[in-house]
């Protein structure tokens, strides 16, 4: 074989070994083929200096079979001869690291609150958006437990009911029934009048009395015109006070259906977030106990963004349901209640007997 012949020969060898790193780098079976020979112990001097005729035929036989790509693998070579090891580039371990870990996604993106256990659940509100911090950081949030025995007894001033009829205005919003209330319904608290703007319940009632939560519960929200918010807590039963009166014409220990109640459930919009207006007037003034003592404290909104500087009235005696009322309720919404949240150090008033 000529001098030119090899010299040529062994330039396409060159890049034919080219592309056996290439092809050993990007395929993980011919690099798997290829550690045995690389961990190949050296052949001896004398024959590395006679395997050039050997490659050059390899080569040869290569060429004449037209097999496509000339890329020569260790099988193509005689016996015994020796390859030198060719490294392949290491990739730049940090584009490595960057290729092979997805982009990073906020665990919390497009996440919704719920009363549910899990991502959106109640021990996670605070972290679904900035907004929502007070949420996990708030020092006065609601709802609360209210134990009697710790409440302060005080003269306080009562809570003054100046509401109107109005036009019914009700919409399933996704976590509760809501009631928006038309104007010209106040609330006056010792000289301050809050207007009624919404109400709304939950089930079963987010505030405890003794530890103990009742059936439902419906908050009538009202706000200040400098902004201030305070909230009227009405606690709803099933169950009447432990000795019901009897009469001779039959036992009316189960409470009968609340109309204001069963007038709202009639109107529950079938589509979810639609306000529906059906031209019905309803009177607020069928929520409320006949006796108006309160329990008081400050505290926050009990949903998202939980705010605080909310100011509560919680009456100390609720309102007669009936069980149908409450399980139809339930239908819709099993539980919607906040879990309770820590007292810490705050006050909580309970208004003695009104005269």
């Amino acid at each position: 074989m000529t001098t030119q012949t090899k010299t040529t020969l062994f330039a396409a060898l060159a890049v034919s070994m080219l592309f056996v790193s290439t092809s050993m780098a990007s395929d993980p079976h011919a690099a798997a083929d290829a550690a045995p020979a690389a961990k190949a112990k050296p052949a001896p001097t004398a024959a590395a200096s006679s395997s050039d005729d050997d490659m050059a035929k390899a080569l040869l036989n290569k060429i004449n079979k037209g097999s496509g790509d000339i890329v020569i693998r260790t099988g193509d070579l005689p016996a015994g001869t020796q390859v030198a090891e060719t490294k392949a580039l290491d990739a730049n371990p940090k584009t490595a690291k960057a290729a092979g870990k997805p982009a990073e996604k906020d665990a919390h993106h497009d996440v919704h609150w719920s009363y549910m256990d899990g991502p959106g659940g109640p021990e996670n509100w605070g972290d679904l958006s900035k907004a929502n911090l007070a949420c996990s950081k708030g020092k006065t949030q609601s709802p609360i437990n209210i134990n009697i025995d710790n409440a302060v007894k005080v003269d306080l001033p009562a809570l003054e009911f100046a509401y109107r009829q109005s036009p019914l205005s009700i919409v399933d919003n996704g976590h509760t029934i809501m009631v928006n209330y038309g104007e010209g319904s106040n609330l006056m608290v010792d000289g301050r009048q809050f207007r009624l703007v919404q109400f709304h319940f939950h089930k079963p009632s987010e505030e405890a009395i003794n530890g103990e939560r009742m059936d439902m519960v419906v908050h009538l929200v009202h706000q200040h015109h400098d902004g201030g918010l305070a909230v009227v807590g009405v606690l709803m039963t099933t169950k009447r006070p432990a000795a019901p009166r009897k009469s001779w014409w039959g036992d009316d220990s189960k409470p009968q259906d609340n109309p204001l109640i069963q007038t709202l459930w009639n109107n529950v919009p079938l589509v979810k977030e639609r306000v529906e207006s059906p031209g019905v007037m309803i009177n607020v003034n069928q929520l409320l106990p006949e006796e108006k003592t309160y329990f008081t404290y400050m505290g926050s909104l009990t949903t998202p963004p939980c705010s605080e500087n909310v100011l509560w009235f919680v009456m100390k005696n609720p309102i007669l349901v009936s069980e149908e009322q409450v399980q139809n309720f339930g239908r819709i919404y099993p539980m919607n209640a906040r879990p309770l949240q820590p007292k810490g150090d705050r006050l909580v008033k309970e208004a003695k007997l009104l005269q």
